[in-house]
């Protein structure tokens, strides 16, 4: 089965780490407001996940949160469900 959000949060993880390869002096790398600008994607994910009732927006949010408390980037996600 696939995991559409989670998905959909892994592009957001990817973007963020082809955003850093990038960076440029007004936009540093790594910098605060990039972090947090990615983890409020994840949220938007998480909330749409949670409105559809899928179990995926628990982990999403969790991850986000995590992130911007530690600013440490979370691993991709698996976007396909074990059998």
């Amino acid at each position: 089965m696939s995991l559409t959000f989670f998905a959909a949060a892994n592009k957001v993880l990817k973007m963020y780490a082809l955003r850093q390869e990038r960076a440029i002096r007004n936009a540093p790398a790594h910098s605060p407001a990039e972090i947090y600008w990615a983890c409020e994607m994840l949220e938007s994910i998480a909330a749409a996940a949670a409105y559809a009732g899928s179990k995926e927006a628990v982990y999403l949010r969790a991850k986000a949160a995590a992130w911007s408390r530690t600013e440490i980037t979370p691993e991709l996600f698996v976007e396909e469900e074990a059998e």
